[in-house]
C-alpha cells in the first residue's frame, strides 16, 4: 500500500505541475515574446524483485520552453534589418519630397532664373527686364538657402537620434547583462533547470537591442549570452556590459563618431537597427545630396560669374560678380601641431566633383586625395596667397604655418548652397551686352543659353541636368528603399508566423491539455483513494 500511494502521490504532484504549466501558458497566450511551455514527464525506476521490476511513479523532468534557436536568431535579423530600412525609408522620403516638390523644389526657381535671362536678351535695355533677373536670381538663391537649411536640419537631427539610440542601446544592454546574472544564478539554484521566463524575456530584450543596432551573439556554457557589435566590440560579456558613446569626429566637432570603450571609433563598423538605418542615411542620402547641391550652387555661380564678366553693363563697363563668390569648408584634424588654415574656393566648374578630400603636409609638400576613390589629385601652385593650390576645380590658399604630417579634411560642396546670395543691386549694373554697343543682347544671350550650355563634367553636362540627376537619384533611393522595407516586412511577417507556430500559444490546445490532466489528475488521486482504502482494510484485519 505504501508503495501504491507514493505511486498516486507522485501522479498528483505531476498533474498539478501539468495543469499549473497549462494556466501559465494561458495568462501568457498574449504576452509579447512568451514561449508555450510544456511539462516533460519520466517514469521512476522501477523497484526490482523476485518476480520483476515493478513501477514507482512519474517525476517531472523539466519545464521545457517550446522554441528553435534558429528562428530566435532570424527574428533578431529581420528585427535589425527592418528597423535599419524603416529609419533609412523616412529620411529617403523626406529628401526625395523635399527636392523633387514643385513648390518647394529647385526646379522652378532655376528655370525662372533663365527664362529671366532669355526675357533679358529680347529687351537688352529695360530696366524691368534687368531687375526680373535680379529678382529672378534673389528667388533662386534663397532657394538654395532653404533647401540647405532643411538638409543641415535633417543631419542635426541624425545626430540628435544617434545620442538618443546609443542611450538606449546602454539602457538594453545593462538589463541584459543584469538578466545573465539572474540566469546563470538560477541555473546554479535548481539543478540546471532552464529559467524559462527568464529566458524569454533575454530574448525579448535582444531583439529590442537588435532593432536599434546589429549585433551577433554567442551562448556559453553557463547559461549566459555574450553580445558582439560592430567588427566583433563586446558589448555584453556574461554579468557585465560595456557602453557605447558620441565623440566628436576627428576633423569636424559638428559631425558625431560612435566610440566604444576606451574611445575607439566604430562608426564604419555598425550596420543595422535604427543606428545604422541613421549611419546609413547620412552617409549615403544627406551627405551625397547637401554635397550635390552645392556642386549645382558653386558650378552655377561660377559659370554666371565668368559669363558675366565678359560682358558690359549700360554704362559701359566690364561686368563684375553676379553672384556673391561662395567657399567651401575645411576642417583641421585634430592631433594637428601647426597652425595651418585653409580657405577653399572654387575655380573650374567642369573639374569640381561631388565628394570629399583630405589635404596632407608631409613637411615640404601638400597633397590632395579624394576620400571616395583613394586616388591621388594632382595639385599645382604653392598654396601661398595669389598662387593657391589648385586641383579637383578647387583653389586652396594655405594661411599660417603647417607641421609635417597635418592633415585636413576638405568638404568643398556640402555646405556652399548656404552662402549663395546676389551680389548685383543696380539694374544699371547688369552686364547684358557683349560690346559697348547701345542695345547689344550678346552676353544676356550667353547667360540664358548655360541653362543647356555644358558647365560640370568636363563641359558635358548643363546645371539643369545636374539638378535633374540630383532629384532624380533621390527618387530612386526613396523608391528603393520602400520596396526594400516592404520586402522586409513580409520577411519578418513569415518569421513571425514560424515562431508562433513552434511557440506560440494555442488556447484550443491548451484547453484540450487542461481536461487531459485534469482527468489524469482524478485517477492518480483515486489511486491514493484505493491506496487508503487498502490499508485502512489491512488495519481492520490486523484488529481482529
Amino acid at each position: 500500500m505504501a508503495d501504491l500511494l507514493s505511486i498516486g502521490m507522485s501522479g498528483l504532484l505531476a498533474y498539478r505541475r501539468a495543469l499549473d504549466t497549462a494556466g501559465h501558458n494561458i495568462a501568457n497566450a498574449n504576452t509579447a515574446g512568451y514561449s508555450r511551455q510544456r511539462v516533460e514527464l519520466a517514469a521512476r525506476p522501477g523497484a526490482g524483485s523476485g518476480s520483476g521490476y515493478v513501477g514507482t511513479g512519474v517525476d517531472v523532468a523539466t519545464v521545457r520552453r517550446l522554441g528553435d534557436d534558429l528562428i530566435s536568431a532570424r527574428l533578431q535579423t529581420d528585427a535589425s534589418a527592418y528597423a535599419r530600412l524603416q529609419t533609412y525609408h523616412g529620411f529617403a522620403s523626406r529628401v526625395d519630397s523635399l527636392l523633387s516638390d514643385a513648390d518647394a523644389g529647385l526646379s522652378r526657381p532655376l528655370q525662372g532664373f533663365f527664362d529671366a535671362a532669355n526675357a533679358l536678351s529680347q529687351t537688352p535695355s529695360s530696366t524691368a527686364a534687368r531687375q526680373n533677373l535680379i529678382g529672378a536670381a534673389d528667388t533662386l538663391a534663397a532657394r538654395m538657402r532653404e533647401t540647405q537649411a532643411q538638409l543641415d536640419g535633417m543631419a542635426g537631427e541624425i545626430h540628435t537620434r544617434m545620442r538618443a539610440t546609443v542611450d538606449e542601446v546602454n539602457e538594453l544592454s545593462g538589463a541584459l547583462a543584469d538578466l545573465n546574472r539572474e540566469i546563470v544564478q538560477a541555473y546554479g539554484s535548481f539543478g540546471g533547470q532552464p529559467p524559462n521566463d527568464l529566458l524569454d524575456r533575454r530574448d525579448q530584450l535582444l531583439q529590442e537591442l537588435s532593432a536599434r543596432v546589429g549585433i551577433s551573439t554567442s551562448a556559453q556554457a553557463d547559461g549566459s549570452v555574450n553580445v558582439y557589435v560592430g567588427g566583433g566590440q563586446a558589448l555584453v560579456l556574461g554579468p557585465r556590459s560595456t557602453a557605447l558613446g558620441v565623440a566628436a569626429d576627428v576633423y569636424d566637432s559638428g559631425r558625431l563618431d560612435i566610440v566604444h570603450a576606451g574611445g575607439a571609433r566604430i562608426t564604419a563598423q555598425l550596420g543595422g537597427g535604427v543606428l545604422g538605418g541613421l549611419l546609413d542615411a547620412r552617409r549615403e542620402l544627406l551627405d551625397p545630396a547637401r554635397a550635390r547641391l552645392g556642386r549645382i550652387a558653386a558650378g552655377l555661380t561660377e559659370a554666371v560669374n565668368t559669363q558675366h564678366a565678359q560682358g558690359f553693363d549700360a554704362n559701359g563697363i566690364a561686368g563684375g560678380d553676379f553672384f556673391a563668390p561662395l567657399r567651401g569648408a575645411a576642417f583641421a584634424a585634430t592631433a594637428n601641431t601647426g597652425t595651418a588654415q585653409i580657405e577653399v574656393s572654387f575655380g573650374d566648374p567642369g573639374a569640381l566633383g561631388e565628394g570629399d578630400y583630405e589635404l596632407r603636409f608631409d613637411g615640404s609638400a601638400w597633397s590632395l586625395s579624394d576620400l571616395r576613390s583613394g586616388q591621388s589629385v594632382a595639385l599645382t601652385g604653392s598654396g601661398a596667397p595669389g598662387d593657391p593650390l589648385v586641383g579637383a576645380g578647387l583653389e586652396l590658399q594655405i594661411g599660417g604655418s603647417a607641421s609635417a604630417g597635418d592633415r585636413f579634411l576638405i568638404r568643398p560642396t556640402v555646405s556652399a548652397a548656404a552662402g549663395m546670395a546676389v551680389a548685383l543691386d543696380d539694374p544699371a549694373r547688369l552686364a547684358a551686352a557683349a560690346t559697348t554697343a547701345s542695345g547689344d543682347n550678346g552676353n544676356a544671350r550667353a547667360l540664358a543659353d548655360l541653362a543647356s550650355g555644358g558647365v560640370f563634367n568636363g563641359g558635358t553636362q548643363s546645371v539643369l541636368a545636374a539638378h535633374a540627376a540630383l532629384v532624380s537619384s533621390a527618387g530612386a533611393r526613396a523608391q528603393q528603399a520602400a520596396m526594400q522595407l516592404d520586402a522586409q516586412a513580409a520577411i519578418g511577417q513569415q518569421t513571425r508566423a514560424q515562431r508562433e507556430s513552434v511557440s506560440g500559444v494555442n488556447l484550443d490546445e491548451e484547453a484540450a491539455d487542461l481536461i487531459r490532466y485534469q482527468q489524469a489528475y482524478q485517477a492518480a488521486a483515486r489511486v491514493v483513494q484505493v491506496a487508503d482504502t487498502l490499508f485502512q482494510t489491512l488495519l481492520q484485519a490486523a484488529a481482529r
